[in-house]
C-alpha cells in the first residue's frame, strides 16, 4: 500500500542515506594522499600501486577538513545567489507582487492575468497559512511554476513564487491553483533549505574529486615531460582510468539516494496539493502542463530539423523564442505543432529578411510565399521519416505514439477535462499499459532529469493511488485476472 506516511519516511531515509554515504567518502578523501614519492611521515599506511603512492593518514586534521566544509558552504551559497539573481534579473521576470520601484512592468495586455495571478495566490496562501513575500510572473511560452525559500523560520523567511505565463494562459483558475499549492507545499516543507543542505556535501566532494584528478594528471604529465618513462606512463594513465571508474560509481550510487529524495518530495507536493483542490484538478492540471511542454518540444525538434537543411548552426534562443510567440499559446496538440512548424519558421526567417535586410516583402507576398513551400517542407519531413532505417525511426512520430498513451482518447465530451469517470479509464488503462509513457517529449529526458523529478505518468498514478487506494487495488486485481485468463487461452491454443 502506498501511503503518504511511507513516502515521508521514504524521503527521510533516502536523504539520511545519501548523507551517511557522503560523509564516509569525505572522510576517506581527506584521509588519502597521492603522490608520485613515498614519504616518511609516521602514521602513515603507504601502498605503490600502478605509479603512486597512495596514504593514509586516520589522524588528519579534522577541523581542517571542517574549515574546507564551512568554505564549500559558503561558494555554495554564493553560486546560489549569483544564480537567483541571474534569473530573477532577466528582462522577462516580472514583478507582479509587491509593485516593484523599478525594472520592467507588465504590459496592459497581461494586466487581466496579473490580477487574477495575484487573487488566486492569496486565497491560496491564506488557506495554507503561508505568506508569499514576492510574486512574479515569467513570460515563457512553456508552462512552469517554481518557489524559492531558503530559511523557513518563522519571521525570517521569505518565499517567492513564479508562476510562467503560459502556465496562466493554459489552465483554469482551479489547475492554477493546484500549481500554486504544490509550490506553496515546497515551501511549507522547506524543500529549498532542503536541497542547499544536501547540495553543500556534494559540492565538497567534486571538488575533492577534482583535486584527486589533478593530482594523478600532473603525475602524468611528469612522466611524460620531466622524466620520460613510457610505462610508468601507461601505469599512471590506468590508474586514472580506476580512479575514476570507481569515484563515478560511488557518485552514481550515492545521488540515486538525493535523486529518490528529491522524487518523493514532489509527491509530497502533489499529495499537499490534491487535499487543498481535489485530486481530479490535480491530475488535469498535470496532463495539460504535460501537453502543452509536448506540443512545445515538438515544435522546437521540427524547427532544429528546419534549419539544418539549410546546414545552420543549430537556431539561437532568441529564434526559437519569437517562433514561440508565434505559436498559439494555448496550443496543447504535438500533432498540429508538426503542422504549423514550416510556416512558423518562414514566417520568422522572412521577418528577418525584411526587418535586417531591407527586403521589400509585404505581408501578401510573404503570404503567398509560405502558402507555396509549406507543402513542399512538410512532404521533405515526411520523405525523410520514411528514408530512415529501423533503428534511426525509434523517435518518429509514428514510433513515439506507439510508446504512449493518449489522454485524449479518454476525453468522450471534447472537453479537454477528464471528469471523474474518464479519469478511471484512463488510469485503468495505464495499469494495464505498464511499459508506456503519456507524453513522449519524456524519452528524450537525460537520465539525471529523470531520476531527480518523476514523470507524468508515475505522478499521476501516485496522486490516485494516494486517493482512490481501494479503487486502484480493484483495477490492478481485474487487470492482473484478465491478464492471466488471457495466458491460459493463448497456452492452450497453442497446445
Amino acid at each position: 500500500m502506498v501511503s503518504i506516511l511511507r513516502i515521508r519516511v521514504s524521503r527521510i531515509v533516502n536523504a539520511g542515506t545519501f548523507f551517511i554515504l557522503t560523509f564516509a567518502q569525505i572522510i576517506v578523501v581527506s584521509w588519502i594522499s597521492i603522490s608520485q614519492e613515498q614519504r616518511t611521515e609516521p602514521l602513515r599506511a603507504f601502498a605503490r600501486f600502478l605509479g603512486f603512492y597512495v596514504s593514509i593518514n586516520p589522524f588528519a586534521n579534522p577541523q581542517f577538513t571542517f574549515l574546507l566544509l564551512l568554505m564549500t558552504a559558503g561558494l555554495q551559497i554564493l553560486l546560489l545567489v549569483f544564480l537567483v539573481n541571474v534569473v530573477f534579473s532577466n528582462k522577462n521576470m516580472i514583478q507582479i507582487y509587491p509593485r516593484p520601484l523599478y525594472g520592467p512592468g507588465y504590459t496592459p495586455e497581461e494586466a487581466q492575468h496579473v490580477e487574477k495571478t495575484i487573487s488566486l495566490v492569496s486565497h491560496v496562501s491564506k488557506r495554507v497559512n503561508i505568506n508569499v513575500t514576492k510574486i512574479f510572473v515569467f513570460r515563457k511560452a512553456v508552462p512552469n511554476a517554481f518557489s524559492l525559500d531558503l530559511l523557513p523560520i518563522p519571521f525570517l523567511r521569505r518565499p517567492y513564487l513564479v508562476l510562467n505565463t503560459n502556465v496562466l494562459e493554459i489552465l483554469s483558475e482551479e489547475e492554477i491553483e493546484a500549481v500554486i499549492a504544490h509550490e506553496l507545499a515546497h515551501v511549507k516543507n522547506g524543500d529549498s533549505l532542503f536541497r542547499l543542505v544536501l547540495s553543500i556535501p556534494r559540492l565538497f566532494l567534486n571538488l575533492a574529486y577534482l583535486f584527486i584528478y589533478l593530482q594523478i594528471v600532473t603525475g602524468i604529465l611528469d612522466a611524460i615531460f620531466d622524466t620520460p618513462d613510457l610505462v610508468t606512463v601507461i601505469e599512471r594513465v590506468i590508474f586514472l582510468g580506476l580512479v575514476y571508474l570507481v569515484l563515478a560509481l560511488l557518485t552514481r550510487i550515492t545521488v540515486r539516494f538525493l535523486y529518490s529524495a528529491n522524487r518523493q518530495a514532489e509527491y509530497l507536493a502533489d499529495y499537499f496539493a490534491a487535499q487543498l483542490v481535489g485530486s481530479d484538478v490535480l491530475i488535469n492540471s498535470l496532463i495539460h502542463l504535460g501537453q502543452r511542454s509536448e506540443a512545445m518540444q515538438v515544435l522546437s525538434r521540427e524547427i532544429t530539423w528546419l534549419s539544418n537543411l539549410s546546414e545552420e548552426k543549430k537556431p539561437s534562443n532568441t529564434f526559437l523564442r519569437n517562433v514561440y510567440q508565434r505559436f498559439p499559446k494555448t496550443q496543447l496538440n504535438e500533432d498540429v505543432a508538426r503542422e504549423i512548424a514550416p510556416k512558423l519558421f518562414l514566417e520568422e526567417k522572412l521577418e528577418d529578411l525584411v526587418n535586417h535586410y531591407g527586403v521589400g516583402l509585404d505581408l501578401e507576398a510573404r503570404t503567398q510565399l509560405i502558402n507555396q513551400a509549406v507543402p513542399i517542407l512538410l512532404e521533405k519531413r515526411a520523405n525523410y521519416f520514411d528514408s530512415l532505417t529501423e533503428e534511426e525511426r525509434v523517435f518518429t512520430p509514428s514510433v513515439l505514439k506507439e510508446k504512449t498513451i493518449d489522454w485524449r482518447r479518454f476525453d468522450s465530451d471534447s472537453s479537454q477535462t477528464l471528469d471523474s469517470e474518464e479519469i478511471d479509464s484512463f488510469i485503468a488503462t495505464l495499469i494495464a499499459q505498464p511499459s508506456k509513457i503519456i507524453f513522449e517529449h519524456e524519452l528524450f529526458q537525460t537520465p539525471e532529469k529523470d531520476y531527480d523529478h518523476p514523470g507524468f505518468r508515475e505522478r499521476i498514478l501516485t496522486v490516485y493511488r494516494l486517493f482512490h487506494y481501494e479503487k486502484y487495488e480493484q483495477m490492478v486485481k481485474k487487470i492482473s485476472t484478465e491478464t492471466k485468463s488471457h495466458s491460459r487461452v493463448v497456452s492452450d491454443s497453442q497446445s
